[in-house]
């Protein structure tokens, strides 16, 4: 709904951006570290530094960046131009984007079912983490072996009440956040969130290097190891990548329709973006593997790293309880800007499609959301990894050929190359290329290696 505070002098209003204070960004700052609060999140931490150690360490590392740089920052920029240049939410960024007659917008009701089920499908993970952040400095896990941390994790899945209840904690700090709207919500979450993040990173760092044999730890994630490279590596390297940055999740797109400088670079807030993802995941791979090898342990991905295996190492460690109580700490730190990022998008669509106001918005999202939640909470073991298949290897990849297919050959390239407000040609000439080939043909290559 319209606000009137005024934009702030960091702030460029233009003609044909959303009106009100509230509903854009401050500035590009904000704008840049709001969209990265959204791209770091569960994924980056859990995922990432395992696929780094067990695919050919630096070999897999530089296949990931030359991925990010050719076919992440043209995907992820493309998604924020139709919000930015479309000056609405998803559906109608679309509509007034395509050609007459022509129902590309259908596409923004996708990209807002797939945020909705998404939110709600993750919601578990939030509660898990919430309680080990209460768990560990109470001493739940102290004392117990391999086998222990394991059955731990196990109960906790089998009592969904104190799974919902925690869930019910984690959605009552999104609303907060959310309610707040885009500068006094999302924004400024992770303008704080995200520095006191990084504090925390590199803090474990530093002390996971000075435990004895955490060096083993950085010699698992970077020494190169041809042996574990191949045609696979790269293919885990694109689908890493591709989910990682989140095409196709609705906030990029939202966000783009948030910025209110006509002149915004958006390439080069896309560059950022994938480029502060690339540093996140090193630097969880930094915090976490020295403390694994320095424990002896073996390193795993997933549920069964950061809960099952982090736990029985801070065990092992000096200080390990308060080594593992800030991490969970930052680990929620990270997870709730990605939450919140996408939580705000589909209240933001919601406010454009139906005119309501950003309470109503609100409380039909967390509506939605609580339903797959309790679904996912309550039916955990079926019903978790078919919403996870439903999203990862169709919704997300169909959104993201469709954001590809419109922006290049619909839209056109040449806009697109026009609204990303680059100068350099050979930087004109990459997207436009990107755009048009490269990117449809990795989405396809996603969805493709997805099947079999």
């Amino acid at each position: 709904m319209p606000n009137p505070t005024s934009p702030s002098p960091g702030a460029v209003a233009r003609p044909d951006a959303r009106p009100g204070g509230a509903n854009v960004f401050s500035s590009a700052y904000g704008f840049v570290i709001t969209t990265i609060g959204f791209a770091v999140g569960v994924g980056t931490i859990w995922r990432f530094p395992y696929m780094l150690g067990e695919n050919g360490g630096s070999l897999y590392l530089i296949t990931y960046i030359v991925i990010i740089a050719v076919i992440c920052v043209p995907l992820l920029a493309a998604e924020m131009v139709i919000g930015f240049k479309g000056r609405g939410s998803a559906v109608n960024a679309y509509r007034a984007l395509e050609p007459k007659g022509r129902p590309w917008h259908f596409a923004g009701w996708l990209h807002l079912a797939t945020a909705l089920i998404l939110i709600g499908y993750i919601t578990p993970i939030f509660g898990w983490i919430l309680k080990y952040v209460v768990a560990t400095p109470a001493g739940e896990l102290k004392g117990l072996d391999a086998a222990g941390t394991e059955a731990y994790f196990n109960e906790l899945v089998s009592r969904p009440w104190e799974v919902a209840a925690f869930c019910v904690a984690n959605l009552a700090i999104n609303t907060l956040v959310v309610a707040g709207g885009v500068r006094r919500g999302v924004e400024l979450l992770s303008k704080i969130l995200l520095p006191l993040l990084a504090v925390v990173m590199i803090g474990l760092i530093a002390f996971g290097l000075t435990l004895e044999g955490g060096s083993q730890g950085l010699t698992f994630l970077l020494q190169p190891d041809f042996s574990k490279f191949s045609l696979g590596t790269v293919q885990a390297a694109l689908g890493q990548a591709f989910f990682a940055v989140g095409i196709a999740m609705l906030a990029s797109m939202m966000f783009g329709s948030y910025v209110a400088n006509p002149k915004e670079k958006i390439a080069r807030a896309a560059t950022m973006v994938c480029s502060s993802l690339v540093v996140a995941g090193l630097l969880a791979g930094f915090m976490i593997f020295p403390v694994l090898f320095s424990a002896g342990l073996e390193p795993q991905a997933g549920p069964g790293l950061v809960f099952m295996t982090l736990p029985n190492a801070f065990n092992q460690i000096p200080f390990g309880e308060a080594f593992g109580t800030i991490f969970y700490i930052g680990f929620y730190f990270a997870a709730l800007t990605s939450m919140a990022g996408v939580i705000e998008a589909c209240v933001g669509m919601i406010m454009d499609q139906f005119k309501l106001s950003r309470r109503w918005a609100l409380a039909i999202t967390l509506a939605i959301q609580n339903v797959v939640a309790a679904v996912a909470v309550f039916a955990f073991t079926p019903m978790f990894d078919a919403f996870d298949l439903l999203c990862n290897n169709y919704l997300l990849p169909i959104g993201a050929f469709v954001i590809a297919v419109f922006v290049g050959w619909v839209w056109g390239a040449d806009k697109f190359v026009e609204a990303c407000n680059v100068k350099s040609r050979f930087s004109q000439v990459f997207l436009k290329l990107a755009i048009k080939y490269l990117c449809p043909l990795a989405v396809l290559a996603v969805f493709v290696s997805t099947l079999f």
